[in-house]
């Protein structure tokens, strides 16, 4: 791991250095300190449990252009309410650790290429979100147990516009211990047409057996002057133990911004297996039985950015409830963006 850090550190030192030859060649880079702090009481069966951090976390976003055709992105998660599994974790494909993604993607007119550690181009605009920014107790159990940040590869096609793109994908699954021990492979549509939007992917994952897990989403999004709206329905649900489930997830989103300073998030998402009892071939293997799911996510969280001309520093409440497992969970805390270069 500390090879790694120095390497990140030296490419960093690299890029600023020829960021400041200006712009003729090229080349720019910005990195942001992201330092989230949340206070998190839950309660089930309508009786106080406990206060966590919540989604307390230390991240760092790293970005730019290695020249004209040529970019990177490197997203590191430093601090998490247990950091020592970040670092235990740092070579596993099914767990999270301190690197989301690190990865180049070279542009040629309309093509790209992306090589490196990456978002699986499943799911619809939930995934879109950056960790760091949702409140994790509203989001869906595809986007809180299926460790999407994989080794592989991907190549796309984008039209002129940018309003029509196709991706395909290779990458290793979170069926697997180690990167490539299992692999995925998808396949994804954008489209972009004036105020709807649309992500549709479809996956192959490399199960725990020989086979492959087989599922779909569909991402729709549509932006009305201050309000937001979003659809993302999956043949899949997100299970902590077994990863994916046959089954349903649906989770509507509305969101309004009525000023620079306020943002109001809705969610409301219900997700269902399709079987009673789910069987599992285990590594052992052992035949594993577990009960089907039928729960809803209720949501609603305020955002304010204090900040005059600014949204760098956002304070936030959030309350959420889910009923498989009978739990309300509130949240208070704040973020803050520190952007270098400093720029608006």
């Amino acid at each position: 791991m500390k090879k790694l850090v120095v390497l990140a550190a030296s490419i960093l030192l690299y890029t600023l250095a020829q960021a400041q030859e200006g712009s003729d060649s090229g080349t720019s880079a910005g990195i942001t300190i992201i330092p989230r702090v949340d206070v998190n009481p839950t309660f089930y069966d309508g009786k106080f449990d406990e206060v966590t951090l919540g989604n307390s976390s230390l991240y760092t976003l790293f970005e730019g252009n290695i020249s004209e055709n040529l970019s990177f992105s490197v997203c590191n998660h430093w601090l998490s309410s247990e950091p020592k599994y970040l670092y235990q974790n740092t070579w596993r494909s099914d767990d999270v650790n301190w690197c989301d993604w690190a990865y180049l993607e070279y542009s040629l007119g309309n093509f790209l290429i992306t090589a490196g550690k990456q978002v699986i181009t499943f799911g619809g605009f939930e995934l879109e979100e950056y960790d760091f920014d949702v409140h994790l107790d509203m989001m869906s159990g595809l986007f809180n147990n299926f460790q999407c940040y994989q080794w592989g590869g991907k190549f796309g096609w984008m039209n002129n516009s940018e309003s029509t793109g196709f991706f395909l994908q290779a990458t290793g699954s979170p069926y697997g211990e180690k990167p490539f021990d299992r692999m995925t492979y998808s396949l994804q549509y954008q489209g972009n047409y004036g105020p709807f939007s649309m992500l549709y992917s479809t996956n192959l994952v490399g199960n725990w057996g020989n086979g492959y897990e087989w599922m779909f989403t569909l991402g729709n999004k549509l932006e009305l002057d201050a309000w937001t709206l979003g659809l993302d329905v999956s043949n899949k649900v997100g299970d902590p133990l077994f990863i994916l489930r046959d089954g349903v997830t649906a989770f509507a989103t509305a969101k309004y911004n009525p000023s620079d300073k306020w943002e109001f998030l809705g969610r409301c998402g219900y997700e269902k297996s399709t079987k009673d009892m789910f069987d599992v071939i285990l590594p052992l293997p052992v035949t594993v039985t577990y009960p089907g799911s039928d729960s809803w996510t209720l949501g609603a969280a305020a955002h304010w950015f204090p900040l005059r001309d600014s949204q760098d520093l956002r304070l936030h409440a959030a309350a959420a409830y889910n009923s498989g497992f009978d739990m309300v969970s509130l949240t208070l805390g704040a973020i803050y963006y520190l952007r270098f270069p400093w720029s608006k």
